[in-house]
């Protein structure tokens, strides 16, 4: 496929020679046509010299047009997901997993906070953001790509809630990172990523509430409870939300459940047309030059009768 990139210089010069065009010409008066008889005969350097010298300038004036030629590459890539990580800070996180026990024990906060950094630093193309909650929720990092803040948010959770706001409720956390979602996500595949050892009452109205806004916003809710049952209602409304849920007993469980849900969720392949533009200019250039300098040297040499 060919095109110019610059074509209005090819309208530019119509423009210029218009004038050349439409002058008027002019006559003389003759007694006899016989006194016309071979005035003026196109002889071969004449023609020459008129042939090579209008090429020149056509040539010269596509080089100015920069004819390119297009090609079309098709690019297969991975969309960025919009992932929002949300960590149950309450009190109960200060606590030990049972399973843990006789090991090097660290407590469960200081466990998904490392999973979590983990996680950023595996997913350079994601827009990720950072929702902490209690009692109440609330966001300390927006959706972006700006993973080294993020990162500082995540080692610095300590004390990020007061004594008073370390509850749990669930609802606060997920109509906060929905409401988020809806805001700043930009992403086909969207996840929220719920870390927490909570149990919270959901009644029944708010949790159908829940689950049919995961469906109509086609976000995909990810529990990864901490030694949470079945039963447990966060996790029930994943499962009705067509979500998934996680039970980890031991901390080194965490981290590989975050890469198998990475992986069973993957981000949307994108295919798009990349176009590549060869520039021909210079060959026209270059023919527009030769000519114009055959046309020059048969003028220089050769006698024109007229």
């Amino acid at each position: 496929m060919m095109r110019l990139a610059d074509p209005a210089y090819l309208w530019l010069a119509a423009v210029l020679l218009l004038p050349l065009l439409i002058r008027p010409r002019r006559a003389w008066s003759f007694s006899s046509l016989s006194l016309l008889r071979d005035t003026r005969r196109w002889s071969p350097p004449l023609l020459l010299i008129a042939v090579t010298s209008g090429l020149s300038l056509l040539a010269l004036l596509l080089a100015l047009a920069r004819p390119q030629k297009t090609t079309f590459q098709t690019v297969s890539e991975r969309e960025g997901r919009d992932i929002v990580l949300v960590l149950d800070v309450s009190l109960s996180m200060e606590g030990y997993l049972s399973q843990d026990h006789g090991r090097q024990q660290r407590r469960k906060l200081d466990v998904v906070r490392e999973a979590a950094l983990a996680f950023v630093r595996q997913h350079p193309r994601d827009r990720l953001g950072l929702i902490v909650f209690g009692d109440d929720a609330f966001g300390l990092w927006p959706l972006s790509h700006d993973h080294a803040m993020l990162q500082r948010r995540l080692e610095r959770l300590d004390g990020v809630l007061p004594t008073q706001l370390r509850g749990t409720n669930f609802r606060h956390a997920l109509v906060k990172a929905l409401d988020h979602l809806r805001e700043l996500g930009a992403s086909k595949t969207r996840l929220l990523l719920m870390l927490t050892d909570g149990f919270d009452t959901i009644d029944a109205q708010t949790a159908e509430a829940l689950v049919r806004r995961l469906r109509a916003e086609q976000v995909k809710l990810c529990v990864l409870g901490l030694e949470l049952k079945e039963e447990t209602p966060i996790v029930q409304l994943a499962r009705r939300a067509q979500g998934r849920a996680y039970s980890i007993d031991r901390s080194e469980e965490l981290a590989q459940a975050l890469q198998d849900l990475a992986a069973q969720e993957p981000s949307r392949l994108v295919a798009r047309a990349v176009a590549q533009h060869t520039e021909l200019y210079p060959w026209c250039l270059a023919a527009g030059m030769a000519l114009w300098l055959l046309a020059t040297l048969a003028r220089a040499g050769w006698v024109v009768e007229v």
